[in-house]
Parts: structure tokens; sequence; C-alpha cells
């Protein structure tokens, strides 16, 4: 029939539709078919990642994804995200694709589920419908472009401020930085399995990531700051993924001297508008992103659904 709505795995060739779907329905993402295929197919063998499309007469009208925190040393901790077209809503589709998240995730073992809402009551009601409860939020921010005035913080001469395209091959010393960064972040867990060959398929893949658009802070020729950006340009909109300095070198301006190179890089290569997200209690990061201009544009709240946990569950 040709209204009856099919549930199957996301296939390669889905990944252009899936991408504009999201994009329906949150417009303030970077999201392509490239980066949606990419983190549909990456393998990280502690995630369990699966993805779902629900097809409608064809057409792609929902997805989800589920998988498990793959980085913290808690198992079972599971985390998804379904996503519905605003034109279907109210139909079914949502409810179908959580049936397969929910058997999924149970399946292997899950005591927790967590995903989030971006500013959008009607999903909120539907994970309160299902017993979630709200956790910690973030806030989402937008910084528009071209904008002149960015700060340009006065460094000491021991450090250059180079794209990551000049250092992208220390990668150890790369991964160093964002491992240091993600030990920081505010959270229930701290990220102490935040592994080499992950990040690799995570925030360092090239469907991820802007090389030319990325900037590192370097003393001497040690990469010690940095800050990632993905970049949609036909959409001329950006995300800021990670920004993180290494412990020893902090509070000397250099997370700021990043990000303004960003900014400027995407200011002149036709990007009008930069996306970031960070925890509501991160407020070293929220206020060099007031220094450079970012606006409030909403907040992401987490949702969060615990069965009885089973003693011992460490990896």
């Amino acid at each position: 029939m040709a209204g009856r709505a099919v549930i199957r795995e996301l296939r390669e060739e889905d990944a252009a539709a899936a991408a504009r779907l999201q994009i329906e329905v949150n417009p303030h993402r970077v999201v392509t078919p490239e980066l949606v295929w990419h983190r549909a197919s990456r393998g990280i063998e502690r995630e369990q990642r699966r993805e779902w499309v629900a097809e409608v007469g064809g057409e792609i009208r929902g997805c989800a994804f589920a998988g498990f925190e793959w980085s913290v040393p808690t198992l079972g901790k599971g985390r998804f995200l379904v996503e519905v077209h605003p034109e279907r809503r109210g139909r079914g589709l949502g409810s179908a694709l959580y049936a397969c998240v929910e058997e999924y995730l149970r399946s292997r073992g899950a005591w927790r589920l967590r995903t989030w809402v971006d500013d959008d009551p009607a999903g909120t009601r539907f994970l309160e419908r299902r017993g979630f409860e709200p956790g910690r939020s973030d806030r989402v921010s937008a910084l528009d472009l071209p904008r002149t005035g960015l700060p340009e913080p006065s460094l000491s001469e021991e450090f250059r401020i180079v794209p990551l395209a000049a250092v992208r091959e220390r990668v150890d010393d790369l991964f160093t930085i964002c491992a240091a960064g993600e030990l920081d972040m505010p959270g229930d867990e701290p990220e102490e399995t935040f592994e080499l060959a992950d990040w690799k398929l995570d925030d360092f893949a090239p469907a991820a990531l802007s090389y030319e658009g990325s900037f590192v802070a370097v003393a001497g020729e040690r990469p010690v700051s940095l800050t990632f950006l993905s970049v949609e340009p036909g959409r001329k909109l950006a995300y800021n993924r990670m920004t993180a300095t290494l412990p020893g070198f902090r509070r000397r301006g250099l997370a700021l001297a990043v990000k303004a190179a960003a900014a400027r890089w995407a200011a002149e290569n036709g990007i009008e508008r930069i996306v970031t997200e960070n925890d509501s209690e991160n407020a070293g990061m929220l206020a060099i992103n007031d220094r450079l201009g970012y606006r409030f544009l909403y907040d992401q709240t987490q949702w969060l659904l615990e069965w009885k946990r089973p003693p011992g569950e460490r990896g």
C-alpha cells in the first residue's frame, strides 16, 4: 500500500534523503550525505551502532540511530535519536522507530537510554509518555558572519596559529589534546575509554572535519590547542565540533585564538553562520563564545530512562 510505512535498515543510497530529512527536522546542524553514511558505517566496536529509516510511498520520512556510549568505562549506556519529518508526525512513525531502538539496545544489555531534544515540545511529550526524565542541557549558539572586530588575543611569541592541514600528520599530539578536553567535559562520567583508533573514526574523520577551516595552536612544533570545524558550503553553514587545550597551556588565550582564526577563515570562505553547543555548566567556553559574539539559539536537553542496572557493569 502506498501510504504504509516500512521500517528498514539505512542503506548507503539513503544517505542523501536522510540528510535532507535531518535538516528539515533541525536546520541548525551540519549534515551531509557523506557524514550520514560515515556515522552509520564507521564501525566503532564499543558503539555497536545501527540505523533505520521509515519509508512511506518510496520516500524516507523518518530515521533513527541507536548505539552505546563508547568513550566511558561503564557498559550498558545506550543512546539514540529518532527523527520524523514535521509533516508526518502523529502517524506512528516515531513510535515504530523507537520500538526498533529500544528492542535493539535492550537485547544488547542496555540498562539506560539517553537521547536529546532540540527545543521541540512534541519531542518532549513523546519522551515523557515513555517515562524519560530530563537531565543535563547544552546551550546551542550561533555566530553570524561575516563579522568584523573578532578578537585577536595577544599571544606569547612561543605560539603560532596554523590550519589543521599544516599539522594533520601529528595525529598522536592532536588526539592527546582532544582526549584531555573530553576528560574535562561536564557529564555524569569521565570519558576515560576515549581511544585513538575510535577518535580517528569520529572527530578526526574527513567526512566530519574541515582540515583548512580548523585551527591549531603550536608551541615550537608541538600542537597544544585546537578547534575543529565541520563545513557545509552549500548551506553556508559550519559547526564548531571541538575546542580543547592541553592542561599545561590553558588560560593563555589559545582557545580564543584558534576559535577566532576559524571564524575569520569561515567568513573569508563564504560561510554565513557557525553553530556550536556547550554544556550549560561549561562557563569557560561559554565566556569565550560571548567574546566572539555568539548568540543563544536554544537549549538542547538530554532525556534519560533507566532500568535496573546489572551489578559490576564496568569495562
